[in-house]
């Protein structure tokens, strides 16, 4: 059984190594300096990124609550490759930045945000991993400390989270008290095309079109793209909408 946990959960409990293993480097006494730090970092996520490809199995954990299978891996496995190249992307503005593990531990929670909302087995796990990776991204865009633009991004982006995780939860609870499940197969058979059913449709999609900048939800885009530094930029624009297409399309 631990085992079967281990490998189920292979993509998720490397990244929490991953995080742990900076938090020790981060309160250590030995000073590190950015150059070793990156060196480390990248190290790590190539490691991250090779150990996704070993040992794979389908299955589901905690009474379907999370599942996993070899399109999913492979899902994981190409956002682990994309979380390497942004940070390659910003290597240099890294090498000066005073908070390099703590910008780390930051994107690697959300990727692993990500990670549960892709295995998610139903609309309380993906609503937890969704909230996982939208969290840090505020601080991530926030992460140029001396820009002004920065903070104000930063803010744009909590609030309009805030309206869409409101409008996602009052959709999660129309969807539940009108199917009686919130697991994803069983809503499915329990469909009945009610008002109420398709009113919580318009709320979830409304929710999901914020979280994913979609028109016309997309007017806080601009701003928090252009505030964010660049490398936080190409993960925004590209892991966390990358992340969303792969838990949509993938069968449960």
């Amino acid at each position: 059984m631990l085992s079967d946990f281990l490998i189920l959960m292979k993509s998720e409990m490397i990244l929490v190594v991953i995080i742990c293993l900076l938090l020790f480097v981060k309160v250590g006494s030995k000073e590190w300096s950015n150059e070793s730090l990156l060196v480390l970092v990248n190290a790590l996520l190539i490691l991250n990124l090779v150990g996704g490809l070993f040992m794979q199995k389908d299955g589901a954990l905690f009474g379907n609550m999370f599942v996993t299978s070899k399109l999913i891996i492979l899902e994981k496995s190409i956002l682990n490759l994309g979380v390497l190249l942004v940070s390659m992307l910003g290597y240099d503005w890294l090498k000066t930045h005073k908070h390099v593990i703590e910008f780390y531990i930051l994107l690697l929670s959300t990727l692993l945000g990500m990670f549960f909302m892709i295995s998610s087995g139903n609309l309380l796990m993906f609503y937890l991993g969704l909230e996982l990776s939208t969290i840090p991204l505020a601080a991530l865009v926030n992460f140029d400390l001396l820009k002004r633009q920065s903070s104000e991004a930063a803010m744009k982006l909590i609030i309009s989270s805030a309206f869409s995780s409101g409008l996602l939860l009052f959709g999660i609870s129309l969807m539940y008290g009108t199917t009686g499940s919130i697991a994803f197969n069983e809503i499915a058979l329990r469909l009945d095309g009610s008002s109420l059913q398709l009113f919580a449709f318009i709320l979830l999609i409304g929710g999901f079109g914020f979280k994913i900048s979609a028109v016309p939800f997309h007017l806080w885009t601009a701003d928090v793209y252009e505030g964010a530094p660049v490398a936080v930029t190409a993960y925004l624009s590209v892991i966390s909408k990358g992340a969303f297409f792969f838990a949509f399309i993938t069968t449960r």
